[in-house]
C-alpha cells in the first residue's frame, strides 16, 4: 500500500507539473466515460431493470387484437396462461371535478388486472368481479399522479365519487407512483373493456378492438403457449368463419410484456451505446497516443529510474497509475456530465421512452462508471507503461530519447503503437459517420414524401363529449356544427372542420366491397382505412378533390349513406380507374351492414402517418351520419396556428363550460413526431461522430507533428539538398494521407458488418449503400488531408543550418 501511494501521489505531482496534457487528457476522457454513463442509465431502467410486477417474465400480450367473442371463448380454453384479461385503446375522458375541467386519459381494462400483474394498489382496492360485469355501476381507479394534481392526495379518496364525462364514478382506489399499464400516461382505469365506449354497441361483438394479456403458468414457455395458440386460433376459426379475427393469417402469438414495451426501443438505445462505446474506444485511443509520446519524452527519467535500481514491474506500475489516475479524475468529470445530460436528454423533441420516469444515475451506475474509469485506465495505459519501461539505458543515458528514436528504422517507426492507434481512431470515426449519413438520409427521404396534404398553418386538437349528456346522435352532431359554425366566424380563420381521425393522430380498419359484386364473407373482404370527416375537411387539408363532390349539410343522418374514396381504392375496385368505370355513383359495402352506400367523390391519397399504415386505400364518410362523441378539430389558419389556442378554447366553453379540449398542437409538430424519433437519432449519433471526427483529427495533427519534431535534421538535410517546398509537403502530408487511407478502409469494412444492425431504423435507404460509404470515405480523407497540412506547413519553415547544427 506504501509504494501504490507512493506511485499515485507521484503520478499527481506528474499532472501538476504537465497542466495542459492532465487537463486534455481528463477533458477527453469525461467525453467518453460521460455519454457511456449516460446511456448506460437509460438501458439500465429501460432495458435491464425487470419490470416493477410479480414474477414480470410470466407476463405476457397476446399479439393482434381480439372481439369480445373471441376473448370471452380464449378464456377457458387457454391452458398456459393461468389468467387472461383484456384492455382497450386509450381514450380521452373529461374530469369536472375541480374548478376547471381537465381532460384525463382512460383505458377500460379486466377487473382482475391488477392480480394479473400482481400489484396491489396504493390506496383502496382493485376492481371486484361484480363491477366487471354488464350493468355494474360504474367504478374507477386513479393514477397516483391524477390523484395529487387533483385531489391533493386526499387519504380518504377510496369511496368518494368523481365526475368524469358527466357520469359519477365511484373511486375504489388509487394505483401506485409510475404505474404505466398498459402504457405510460394512463389517468383513469375503468372496468367493462368489452363495453368500449369509443364504439357503437351494435359494432363491437364483430370488432377486433381489445388486446388480450395474462400470466403464464410456471414452468410454461412462451413456444408452448404459442403451439396451443395456433391450435385455438385454428378452432375459432372453423367455429365463426366470417369474424374478422378469423381471417386467415399468422395465428396470435405471446409476447412477453417486457418485449411488447421496449421491443420498438430496443435496437435504437442498443445503436446508441454502440456509438457512445466508439466514442470511448477512441478517447482511449486518444490519450493512449498522448502517454505514448509522453513517455517517449521522458525516457531519459526512467532511464535514470532503471539505472537507479527500479525493476520493470515496478516502473510499469508507476505508469500505470498515472493511467487509473487521469482516468478516475476524467470518470469523475464523465458522471458530472453523465448526469447533466440525463437532465437535458428528456428535454429534447421527439424523445418518448417507455420506462423513462426510472432513468437516474444510482449506486449501480456509479459502480459501472467507476469500473469503467478503471477499465479505460489499464486499457489506454497499459501500451504506453510497457513501452515507456522497455528502455535501452546505454543508449538513451548517452543521448537524449529523442535522438535515440531517430535511430529506430523507418518501417518500426511507420509501425509504431501511435499510428497504430491513430488508424483505430480514423476507423471508428468512419463507422460512426457512415451510421449517421445512413440516419440522415433516411430522414431526408421521409421529409420528401408527398404526404397529400398540406401541413403548414394547421391547428389540431382534440374534443371528447361525456356520453351520458351527449347521448344521441344528433347532439354530437349539433355540438361540432355549431362549433364549426363559430371557429369559421373567427378572422383568423381560413377554413375549419372536425373528423373522427385527423392525420397523424390515428385511423381504424373496415372491410369494403363493390356492391356489384356477389358479397364474400367480411374476413374475405380487402380492409381500408375508415374515416369519419366533416365537410370542408379536403378543404381545410387541401387534400384535391378528382371526381365528384365534397360531403354537404345534406348528407346527415337519415339521409341517402354516402361516401368518398381516395384513387388507390378507386384502382382496388375499379382496375381500370380512370379509364373504364367511373366510381362515383358506384355503390360499396362498408363493414358488417347489408344496405349499400353511393360513392359521391373520389380524393387524392393522404397519408394517415408519414411511412403509412398497413392499410394504403381510405374510404370517408360523413361525420354527420355516423357522429363520434371524440372528434378532432383541424383548422386552417392565416399565421401562426398556436394563436388560435385561447379562442378555440373559449369557443368551445361558450357552447358547453364544462367541455375542455385537448392534445393541442399544430399539423407541422404532428408530422415532425413522426420524424422526430429518427430526428432524435441522427442527432446524437451526429453529436457522437462530430467528437469521434474530432477526437481522430486531433490524433492525426498530433502524430504528424510529432513526426515533424522526430525527423528535423532529415528535413534539413533534404533542404540543405535542395527540396523544394512542395517536395516537403508531399512528404509530410504524404504519411498522413497514408495513415487516412488506411483507417477509412479500415473503417468502411467494420461499417459493412456492423451498420446492418440499423435495418429496422433506416427508411428508403439499404444498411449498406455506396453513395454514403463512398462519400463519407471521401470526405473524411479532405478533412484528414486538411488536419495534416499544418504540421506540414511548419516542416516548411525549418531552417536547414539550425536543423543540421541541432
Amino acid at each position: 500500500m506504501e509504494t501504490i501511494w507512493q506511485d499515485v501521489f507521484y503520478a499527481a505531482r506528474g499532472m501538476r507539473r504537465s497542466p495542459l496534457f492532465a487537463v486534455t487528457a481528463i477533458f477527453t476522457l469525461a467525453l467518453g466515460i460521460g455519454g457511456a454513463t449516460a446511456m448506460f442509465s437509460i438501458i439500465r431502467a429501460v432495458l435491464l431493470k425487470p419490470l416493477e410486477y410479480r414474477d414480470p417474465g410470466q407476463l405476457v400480450i397476446v399479439s393482434g387484437g381480439a372481439t369480445p367473442v373471441r376473448f370471452e371463448e380464449m378464456k377457458p380454453a387457454v391452458r398456459s396462461l393461468t389468467q387472461l384479461g383484456a384492455y382497450t385503446f386509450q381514450q380521452d375522458l373529461t374530469l369536472t371535478s375541480r374548478a376547471q375541467p381537465e381532460v384525463v386519459h382512460a383505458v377500460q381494462i379486466s377487473g382482475d388486472f391488477l392480480r394479473i400483474l400482481g400489484v396491489p394498489p396504493l390506496l383502496g382496492r382493485s376492481f371486484s368481479s361484480a363491477e366487471d360485469t354488464p350493468g355494474a355501476p360504474p367504478v374507477a381507479m386513479l393514477s397516483a399522479e391524477l390523484w395529487k394534481r387533483a385531489f391533493d392526495s386526499d387519504p380518504q379518496i377510496a369511496g368518494k365519487t368523481a365526475n368524469i364525462s358527466a357520469t359519477s364514478y365511484s373511486i375504489v382506489g388509487v394505483l401506485p407512483p409510475r404505474f404505466q399499464f398498459p402504457s405510460a400516461g394512463i389517468d383513469v382505469w375503468i372496468p367493462r373493456p368489452a363495453e368500449w365506449s369509443m364504439m357503437a354497441p351494435q359494432s363491437r361483438p364483430l370488432s377486433p378492438f381489445l388486446t388480450l394479456f395474462g400470466r403464464m403458468r410456471p414452468g410454461v414457455t412462451v413456444q408452448q403457449g404459442n403451439a396451443e395458440m395456433a391450435l385455438i386460433h385454428r378452432q375459432y376459426a372453423a367455429a365463426h368463419p366470417a369474424m374478422l379475427d378469423a381471417k386467415p393469417k399468422k395465428p396470435e402469438e405471446l409476447v412477453t410484456l417486457e418485449d411488447n414495451l421496449v421491443g420498438s426501443i430496443r435496437s435504437i438505445l442498443w445503436i446508441l451505446f454502440g456509438a457512445v462505446s466508439l466514442v470511448l474506444l477512441i478517447a482511449c485511443a486518444n490519450v493512449a497516443s498522448l502517454l505514448l509520446a509522453r513517455a517517449t519524452g521522458r525516457s531519459r527519467e526512467i532511464a535514470v529510474r532503471a539505472a537507479l535500481g527500479a525493476g520493470r514491474g515496478r516502473l510499469i506500475r508507476q505508469l500505470l497509475a498515472e493511467s487509473i489516475l487521469l482516468s478516475s479524475a476524467g470518470g469523475i468529470a464523465g458522471i458530472l456530465l453523465g448526469a447533466w445530460s440525463l437532465r437535458i436528454i428528456p428535454l429534447l423533441p421527439a424523445f418518448n421512452l417507455p420506462r423513462a420516469g426510472s432513468v437516474h444515475i444510482d449506486w449501480a451506475v456509479l459502480a459501472f462508471a467507476a469500473a469503467l474509469s478503471i477499465g479505460t485506465g489499464v486499457l489506454f495505459g497499459l501500451a504506453p507503461s510497457i513501452s515507456g519501461s522497455r528502455t535501452d539505458l546505454i543508449r538513451v543515458l548517452r543521448g537524449s530519447g529523442e535522438a535515440a528514436s531517430q535511430r529506430a528504422p523507418e518501417r518500426v517507426r511507420w509501425l509504431d503503437g501511435r499510428r497504430l492507434l491513430v488508424i483505430g481512431q480514423i476507423a471508428l470515426s468512419v463507422i460512426l459517420l457512415i451510421g449517421a449519413g445512413l440516419l440522415m438520409e433516411s430522414v431526408a427521404h421521409l421529409r420528401q414524401i408527398d404526404l397529400g396534404f398540406n401541413p403548414e398553418k394547421l391547428f389540431t386538437a382534440s374534443v371528447s363529449l361525456p356520453l351520458s349528456r351527449y347521448d344521441t346522435n344528433q347532439k354530437k352532431v349539433r355540438f361540432y356544427q355549431e362549433l364549426v359554425q363559430r371557429l369559421n366566424a373567427l378572422p383568423a380563420v381560413r377554413s375549419a372542420t372536425t373528423a373522427m381521425f385527423i392525420p397523424m393522430t390515428g385511423f381504424v380498419g373496415s372491410p369494403v366491397q363493390d356492391a356489384g359484386k356477389p358479397p364474400l364473407p367480411l374476413n374475405q373482404r380487402p380492409i381500408v382505412m375508415l374515416l369519419d370527416v366533416m365537410p370542408d375537411y379536403f378543404k381545410t387539408l387541401s387534400v384535391p378533390m378528382r371526381r365528384g363532390r365534397d360531403f354537404s349539410v345534406h348528407d346527415k343522418d337519415g339521409a341517402p349513406r354516402v361516401a368518398i374514396i381516395d384513387e388507390p381504392l378507386a384502382h382496388r375496385l375499379w382496375p381500370s380507374y380512370p379509364a373504364g368505370v367511373d366510381p362515383v355513383g358506384q355503390r360499396v359495402l362498408i363493414g358488417s351492414k347489408t344496405d349499400p352506400v353511393e360513392i359521391v367523390g373520389v380524393a387524392a391519397h393522404a397519408h394517415q402517418n408519414v411511412e403509412n399504415s398497413i392499410w394504403s386505400e381510405t374510404i370517408y364518410i360523413p361525420f354527420t351520419q355516423t357522429p363520434m362523441a371524440t372528434a378532432k378539430l383541424a383548422i386552417r389558419t392565416g399565421g401562426d396556428p398556436l394563436l388560435l389556442t385561447r379562442m378555440v378554447r373559449e369557443q368551445v366553453r361558450a357552447m358547453d363550460r364544462d367541455q375542455p379540449i385537448s392534445d393541442v398542437h399544430t399539423m407541422d409538430d404532428l408530422v415532425e413526431e413522426e420524424v422526430g424519433q429518427r430526428r432524435l437519432l441522427v442527432g446524437l449519433l451526429g453529436s457522437f461522430a462530430g467528437i469521434a471526427l474530432l477526437l481522430a483529427l486531433v490524433g492525426i495533427y498530433g502524430v504528424i507533428s510529432y513526426s515533424v519534431t522526430q525527423r528535423v535534421r532529415e528535413l534539413g538535410i533534404r533542404w540543405a539538398l535542395g527540396a523544394r517546398q512542395f517536395d516537403i509537403l508531399r512528404l509530410v502530408m504524404g504519411q498522413g494521407l497514408a495513415l487516412t487511407l488506411a483507417g477509412v478502409a479500415a473503417g468502411i469494412a467494420g461499417a459493412l458488418l456492423l451498420t446492418r444492425v440499423m435495418t429496422d431504423v433506416l427508411f428508403g435507404v439499404t444498411a449498406t449503400d455506396p453513395a454514403t460509404f463512398a462519400g463519407t470515405g471521401a470526405l473524411f480523407s479532405v478533412v484528414a488531408l486538411a488536419a495534416s497540412y499544418i504540421p506540414a506547413r511548419r516542416a516548411t519553415r525549418i531552417d536547414p543550418m539550425t536543423a543540421l547544427r541541432g
